[in-house]
C-alpha cells in the first residue's frame, strides 16, 4: 500500500520537472521534444484523465459559446467529464497548445483549447488561449462571445483574479471586429418590423447576405407579409436580366405564399419582354394595388384571353407611357367594380379609334366605391383628335372625392351636381370646358366644401364655367384655336380651402385674386397658396408705391409662390427687397417658398431663411452653391433647384409634351 502511494507521489512530482524541461526546450525551438515533455507533465497529474483531456465534447462547448449558453453547457457536462484546476496540468496544456501553434496546427490547437475550458472552467488561461486561437482562425464574433462568457465564469469564483483585466482588454479589442447577426438572435416580430423599412430592391439583396438570412426571410410564415408588396424599377442598365424576370417574379410571389397584394412596375416595357401581362395577373390573383408606368413611353398592353380570370383591385394606376387597349381597360375596371377605390389612367385610349357614336368606355359597370380618379389623354400635335368626354364616367362614379383631369372635355356644372362629394380638384391646361344647353351661370359654381383647388388655363372664370362672351385667339403652332371666356365679377366663395394653386395664361385680375383667395385666408384654413403669376401690380403698384391689401395675410400659410416680378420689371427696383420682406412678414409660419426663375439676389433669399423659411425652390440659371451650403450649415434649410414636387401640376406621370407645349404657349402669349 505504501509502495503504491509512494509511486503515485513520485509520478506527480515528475510533472513539474517535465514541464520545466519542456519550457526550456520550447525556448530553444525544439518543439518536438518539448511537446513530448508537456504531454508527460499532463499524464503525471493525479486526476488521471486519459490522454490528459476529453475532446469528444468540444462541439457541444463551441455550440454553447455561440448560443451564449456556455455556463449551462458546462454544467450539463459535469456528470460526463472530469475537471482539474491544478496549475501544473493547466500550464502543461497551455504550453502544448502554444507548441502546436508554432507548427500552425490550428485545428489541433482549437480542440485542445476547448478541452482546456472543459478541464478548468474557472481558469482565465483557458479563455485567453482559446480566444487567441479563434482570432487566428478569423472567428472574431465567436471569440467575443467566448471572452464575455469566460469573464462571467471567472468573476463568480475569483472576482479579483490578476488575469481578469487582461481578459477584459482582449474582449474590448475583439468587440470592434465582432459581427453580431440580429437575424439569428432577434424574435421574428422584431425582424419583421425592421425589414418593413426597406424597399423591395434592398429586401431582395438581403437574400444574398447569408444562408441564415435567406432561410429566415423566405421560409418564415411570420415574414410572408414582407413579400406581399413588390416594386420594380427597371431601366436599360438596371434590371435582373430579362430572361430571369418571370422566374424571379414567380419565386418572390412564392415567398409571399401566393398572396401578392401590391405590385408596382416602373419600366413596364422591360418587364414585359419576357413576362407577359397576362402571366403577371395570373400569378397575382390576390392583387389589390397595381401601379404600372414606363419612362420610355412605349408600353403597349394587349387584350387578354376571353375567359381570363382577373383580380379584384382597389387601386389601378396606369401612368406615363402605358397605353392600354380599350377592351383591356374595360375588363380590368369591370372585374373590380365592387372594390375599386382609386383609378388613374394618364393615357386614355384614343377616342377616334372607336366608333364616334360609342362612348369611350363601352360597357363599364358602376363604380360605387371609387373615391379618387385621375384621367389624362395624350395630346396630339395635330390637335384634331377627339378627346374623351368626362360626362360619361361621371354618371358611373357618384362618390368621387378627388379628381385630376387633363385633355378631356368636362362641364363645371356636372362636376358639382354629379360629384357632390368632390373636395379635391385639378383641371389641367388642356382640359376643355363645354357648356350644357340651358346651363345657368349662377348654378355652375363650386360648392363651399372644397378643400383643394388646382387650375391651369387661360382665365379663372372659364374654369368655373362662368362666361358671358368669348374671344378666339389662334396660334400657328400647333394649329388649333384657344377660346378665352370672360365672365362676371363674382366667383364662388370658397372659405374652407387648404390648398390653392392657379396657373394662368393671362394675368389674374385684382377682383379675381381677392374673390378666390381672400375667403380661405381670412378663415385660417389655407395652408398652401400658389398663384402664377401673382398680381404684383395689384399688390405693390407699378413701383412699390402701395402696400399689399390688409386681408393678404395669414398665420396658417406654410407654402407660398412669389412669381411675376421679373415680367413686371420690378426685380431691379430699389424697394423690391423691402417690399418682399414686408410681404413675408405677413405669413409668420411660412416654411417653403417657390421663386421660380425670378431674378432675386441671394442676399434676399438669405433674409427669407433667417426669418424661418426652411425650403426655397428656384429655377434660376445662376448657381446658388454658396447659398445652399450656408443655409444647410447655419439654419438647417434647403435651397432646391427644381419645381415643388407636391403640386398636382408637377405630377410625374403627366405627358412630357404637356409641359413642353405649355412653356411654349406661355411664351407666345406673353
Amino acid at each position: 500500500m505504501a509502495t503504491s502511494v509512494n509511486s503515485a507521489s513520485a509520478q506527480e512530482a515528475a510533472g513539474p520537472l517535465a514541464l520545466r524541461k519542456g519550457q526550456e526546450l520550447y525556448a530553444q525551438e525544439d518543439y518536438g521534444a518539448a511537446a513530448k515533455l508537456f504531454k508527460k507533465a499532463m499524464n503525471c497529474c493525479s486526476c488521471q484523465i486519459p490522454n490528459g483531456m476529453i475532446l469528444d465534447l468540444n462541439e457541444e462547448i463551441l455550440t454553447g459559446i455561440e448560443n451564449n449558453q456556455l455556463k449551462d453547457t458546462l454544467s450539463a457536462l459535469t456528470s460526463r467529464t472530469k475537471r482539474c484546476d491544478k496549475q501544473v496540468h493547466v500550464r502543461a496544456v497551455d504550453a502544448l497548445i502554444a507548441t502546436y501553434e508554432m507548427w500552425l496546427k490550428l485545428d489541433k490547437c482549437l480542440d485542445l483549447a476547448v478541452g482546456m475550458v472543459n478541464l478548468a472552467p474557472r481558469e482565465p488561461k483557458a479563455y485567453l488561449r482559446l480566444g487567441k486561437i479563434l482570432r487566428l482562425q478569423g472567428k472574431q464574433t465567436l471569440a467575443y462571445h467566448m471572452y464575455r462568457q469566460g469573464i462571467e465564469l471567472v468573476e463568480r469564483k475569483y472576482p479579483h483574479h490578476p488575469l481578469l483585466p487582461k481578459l477584459r482588454i482582449q474582449r474590448d479589442k475583439v468587440a470592434t471586429l465582432a459581427a453580431y447577426d440580429p437575424v439569428k438572435k432577434f424574435p421574428v416580430e422584431l425582424i419583421r418590423m425592421t425589414f418593413e423599412f426597406l424597399d423591395f430592391k434592398s429586401l431582395c439583396r438581403c437574400l444574398r447576405v447569408s444562408k441564415p438570412w435567406n432561410n429566415v426571410l423566405t421560409k418564415s410564415d411570420a415574414l410572408r407579409s414582407l413579400w406581399c408588396i413588390q416594386s420594380y424599377k427597371l431601366t436599360q442598365r438596371s434590371h435582373p436580366g430579362i430572361r430571369r424576370m418571370l422566374p424571379s417574379f414567380k419565386l418572390y410571389n412564392k415567398y409571399s405564399k401566393n398572396a401578392l397584394r401590391e405590385l408596382s412596375i416602373d419600366g413596364l416595357s422591360h418587364f414585359l419582354q419576357w413576362c407577359k401581362f397576362s402571366q403577371v395577373l395570373e400569378i397575382s390573383q390576390q392583387l389589390k394595388v397595381l401601379k404600372i408606368r414606363d419612362p420610355r413611353g412605349s408600353a403597349e398592353l394587349d387584350s387578354l384571353p376571353p375567359q381570363f380570370r382577373l383580380p379584384q383591385l382597389t387601386h389601378l394606376f396606369m401612368g406615363y407611357g402605358v397605353r392600354p387597349q380599350l377592351g383591356l381597360l374595360e375588363r380590368l375596371v369591370n372585374a373590380s367594380q365592387s372594390s375599386l377605390e382609386e383609378l388613374s389612367i394618364f393615357e386614355l385610349p384614343d377616342y377616334a379609334v372607336v366608333d364616334p357614336d360609342t362612348m369611350w368606355h363601352p360597357g363599364w359597370a358602376k363604380l360605387e366605391k371609387l373615391r379618387v380618379i385621375r384621367l389624362g389623354h395624350p395630346v396630339h400635335k395635330s390637335g384634331l383628335v377627339e378627346v374623351p368626354d368626362l360626362r360619361d364616367i361621371i354618371e358611373l362614379t357618384p362618390n368621387v372625392e378627388e379628381a385630376w383631369i387633363d385633355n378631356v372635355r368636362y362641364s363645371a356644372k356636372l362636376l358639382m351636381t354629379k360629384w357632390p362629394k368632390l373636395r379635391n380638384l385639378f383641371v389641367g391646361d388642356f382640359a376643355r370646358l363645354y357648356r350644357i344647353a340651358g346651363e345657368d351661370d349662377q348654378d355652375s359654381g363650386f360648392n363651399e366644401d372644397m378643400r383643394e383647388l388646382h387650375f391651369e388655363g387661360p382665365s379663372l372664370y372659364s374654369r368655373f364655367g362662368m362666361y358671358s362672351s368669348s374671344v378666339v385667339v389662334s396660334s400657328p403652332h400647333p394649329p388649333w384655336l384657344l377660346t378665352v371666356h370672360v365672365g362676371p365679377s363674382a366667383l364662388p366663395q370658397l372659405r374652407r380651402l387648404e390648398r390653392l394653386s392657379i396657373l394662368l395664361t393671362y394675368r389674374l385680375e385684382t377682383s379675381e385674386f381677392e374673390s378666390i383667395a381672400r375667403p380661405s385666408l381670412e378663415s385660417g384654413t389655407l395652408r398652401e397658396l400658389d398663384i402664377r403669376p401673382l398680381p404684383v401690380h395689384a399688390l405693390f403698384g407699378n413701383a412699390f408705391e402701395i402696400e399689399p391689401p390688409n386681408w393678404f395675410r395669414s398665420e396658417s400659410i406654410i407654402y407660398l409662390s412669389i412669381t411675376g416680378l421679373t415680367a413686371a420689371n420690378l426685380c431691379q427696383h430699389r424697394d423690391c427687397d423691402k417690399a418682399l420682406l414686408t410681404l413675408i412678414s405677413r405669413f409668420p409660419n411660412l416654411r417653403s417658398i417657390d421663386v421660380s426663375n425670378e431674378q432675386l439676389p441671394d442676399t434676399l433669399l438669405a433674409k427669407f431663411i433667417k426669418r424661418g423659411v426652411k425650403t426655397i425652390y428656384h429655377r434660376a440659371k445662376q448657381s446658388k452653391a454658396d447659398l445652399q451650403e450656408w443655409a444647410a450649415s447655419h439654419h438647417n434649410a434647403q435651397v432646391i433647384s427644381r419645381a415643388p414636387a407636391h403640386l398636382p401640376s408637377m405630377h410625374p406621370d403627366r405627358q412630357r409634351f404637356f409641359n413642353t407645349h405649355l412653356q411654349f404657349w406661355n411664351n407666345e402669349l406673353s
